[in-house]
């Protein structure tokens, strides 16, 4: 499995707080079947703002450290960016990490406050990126599966978290998400793994595959999230 969203690289948002933290991650994900990660620490505005350079420069030596403690892992690096007045502008100028160093960026919108998913994706696409909206489920004025089918007809990829898929989001998360297997609307599942929380990727595989086939859970889990690495 790929996965394209999880806050394991330490020290620069509240997904980890020391490399020994981050490398029990990693050796939870590669006991789940993960074998490789792109590593999306947060910038939301007033809350997690680290600069680029600072968490490539922790990114290098976290790879260092994972090579010597001899995992098996392929390791990439983005951002999770929470949407902000003028980020338009600074993914205009480069002034952002992409998934992989690719044409992918991974867009968190507000939970309750009601911004225009679909026009800011479009913008982005204009821009020559090409959106992924970072766990679909947790904005309550989008969760319509209507609005989730028009947004990926426009090119957005639409991911949902594993916790969602297996039960341990909110119940109104939960619901959708099963919605949006059901009518195979999800393009990628991610485990959005942070230190303090359980990782439920390996349990949200084995449930799409037994509900929905192997064939789509492979799609989900693998084939398009490598797709984004590749891209």
């Amino acid at each position: 499995m790929t996965d394209i969203h999880c806050h394991i690289l330490p020290l620069v948002d509240d997904g980890s707080s020391s490399f020994e933290e981050s490398l029990q991650m990693v050796e939870k994900h590669l006991s789940q079947g993960v074998t490789s990660i792109v590593l999306t620490p947060h910038f939301r505005k007033k809350s997690f703002e680290e600069n680029d350079e600072r968490v490539v420069s922790v990114f290098e030596d976290f790879c260092k450290k994972v090579k010597e403690a001899g995992f098996n892992v392929n390791l990439y690096l983005g951002r999770e960016i929470t949407v902000y007045d003028g980020f338009l502008k600074d993914i205009e100028e480069g002034k952002f990490l992409s998934l992989a160093n690719g044409k992918f960026v991974l867009l968190e919108f507000p939970y309750e406050r009601e911004v225009d998913i679909e026009e800011i994706c479009y913008n982005v696409r204009l821009l020559g990126f090409l959106p992924v909206i970072a766990h679909v489920e947790r904005y309550s004025y989008f969760r319509n599966e209507e609005n989730v089918s028009r947004v990926r007809n426009g090119g957005a990829v639409i991911q949902v978290n594993a916790s969602a898929v297996v039960g341990k989001s909110f119940g109104a998360e939960n619901k959708f998400v099963k919605k949006l297997l059901k009518k195979k609307l999800v393009d990628v599942i991610a485990s959005d793994y942070h230190f303090m929380r359980e990782d439920h990727i390996g349990l949200a595989y084995k449930k799409v595959k037994s509900k929905y086939g192997e064939e789509y859970a492979d799609l989900i889990f693998e084939k398009n999230p490598n797709y984004i690495t590749s891209r």
